[in-house]
This record gives structure tokens, sequence and C-alpha cells, in this order.
């Protein structure tokens, strides 16, 4: 498989759920069943995306990250089948319901796991151009913020439940770049 961008992401994302908009408008406000939606569950918003990439998903907290993309040979090689330890990653995904819980977690989470791609969605209910400051400031001052602004690998996906829009923001060194459609 060639590179998963963030762009690609990001358009696979909006696709995914705009196709299941009014079921996730229904658990919007219900955060198991939203966790359940996006991950976790059977025909989720992360399997539907993995299958649209060709990858598989692993949707069951692999050391406390969210959910995980991945290619069959990624797996470890000869372990105990239905076992699940991987030697490589596509994607890292880490969705947060609670956007005022503390989404420097879930960055921080991201920041020191090796793969492709680092995902983080969430859903602010104001202008989140303070927090993105931050979570700005939180990878600028890493050692890898340099190869992550080249690679454009760190996206972070905000939605709102009013008009159902959806935002898609890249690291780059100064400052974010929005995803412009």
């Amino acid at each position: 498989m060639t590179k998963l961008t963030s762009i690609d992401f990001y358009n696979t994302w909006k696709e995914k759920v705009t196709n299941r908009k009014e079921e996730m408008l229904k658990v919007w406000r219900k955060n198991k069943e939203l966790t359940l939606f996006i991950k976790g569950s059977e025909n989720s918003i992360i399997d539907e995306i993995a299958n649209h990439f060709g990858l598989l998903s692993y949707e069951q907290d692999y050391y406390s990250i969210d959910a995980i993309l991945y290619e069959k040979d990624n797996l470890t090689p000869k372990i105990k089948a239905n076992t699940f330890w991987f030697r490589d990653i596509k994607v890292a995904f880490e969705h947060e319901n609670n956007f005022k819980s503390g989404l420097y977690q879930e960055i921080s989470h991201l920041l020191i796991t090796n793969c492709e791609l680092k995902v983080l969605v969430a859903y602010p209910d104001y202008e989140p151009d303070n927090e993105l400051e931050y979570l700005h400031e939180i990878i600028k001052g890493t050692r890898h913020s340099k190869e992550l602004s080249e690679k454009e690998n760190f996206l972070i996906i905000f939605g709102y439940e009013t008009g159902f829009e959806w935002e898609g923001y890249i690291y780059k060194e100064n400052n974010w770049k929005k995803i412009i459609e």
C-alpha cells in the first residue's frame, strides 16, 4: 500500500460519517454509543475506513491507543492465532468525546506511538483556537516535530454537531494547516 496521507484520511472520514449522518447524530451526545459507532463495534466508522484503504482494524485499545489500522504483515509472525502483537502499524487513532477532558493526553500518547499517521478526533463545543495553540506547543516541543511537519502525518479532526461540520488540521512547524475543501 502507498503512504496514507492526512488528507486521504480526512476526506475518507468525512465521506464515511456523512454517509451515516442520521445514525451518528442520534448518538452524538451519548458517549458510550458514539464511541461504539466510531470504533469497537461491527461496521464501525474505523472499520469502514480501514476497508476503504485495504487495511485491517484493531479497535480494542492496544496499549491504550483507541484503535489502530494495520496490514496483515504488520502482525508479529509465528504467534498464536487470534492474538494481536504488532511490529508495525499504519495509523494510530485516538477518539475523544469529551473535548474538555484533556486532549493533551491524547496528543502525548500519539506522539510516542511509532506509526505512519497519527489521528485525533474530538468534538469541541466552542471555537478551539486556544486549544489548537496549546496542542501545537506540545508537538513543537518534541525532537521529531520537524519530521511530523515535513511528513504532514499528524492530523486532528474536529466535529461539530450543529451543521454536521468537520474541520481537519495538519501539524506544521509554524502553525496548523487547515484542510481546505
